[in-house]
């Protein structure tokens, strides 16, 4: 038996969304879809969970520096306590809970507010902005096919 790529999208879109209510993390959309992007393209297409030849781990290819400014912002401002703090980053790799979390505080400590969820060009351009950044190789164009092909699949009606 063989499963689909939409079958792990739909699995880890369940696994995001229990972080969310779990960690008692702002729940929308929008960020559901950003976060299924951002993994979609980062572990190209749900299969690595570690970097070829760098240091980002886990899904969502967090790098150990973003992980310690998560950990740093939520013990400075005391914000979603039921995030644990006390694992080390490695734990991205075997925890899709924990590296949907991290994501999430992340992405939540961004000012610019996340785009519509029927937004994917716009959540495609945040990705790139704010998660890969100006310095990354992806592109607002690679996100946004990553998410088309692996999370909907190519025969998806979309925009």
């Amino acid at each position: 038996m063989s499963v689909s790529v939409q079958q792990i999208a739909l699995s880890l879109r369940t696994t995001i969304e229990a972080a969310l209510t779990r960690f008692n993390l702002p729940d929308s959309e929008a960020a559901v879809r950003l976060l299924l992007m951002i993994a979609a393209h980062e572990s190209g297409g749900f299969m690595y969970c570690r970097q070829k030849g760098g240091p980002a781990l886990g899904m969502f290819q967090m790098e150990p520096a973003t992980y310690e400014f998560c950990r740093d912002y939520l013990a400075r401002t005391g914000r979603f306590m039921a995030v644990p703090m006390n694992y080390p980053a490695s734990r991205l790799v075997t925890d899709l809970v924990l590296a949907a979390g991290m994501a999430r505080v992340y992405l939540y400590t961004i000012p610019e507010p996340l785009p519509d969820a029927d937004d994917l060009q716009g959540l495609a351009e945040y990705a790139k902005k704010y998660w890969n950044t100006e310095a990354g190789a992806a592109t607002a164009e690679q996100y946004l096919k990553a998410f088309k092909q692996y999370v909907w699949g190519d025969d998806h009606e979309s925009d």
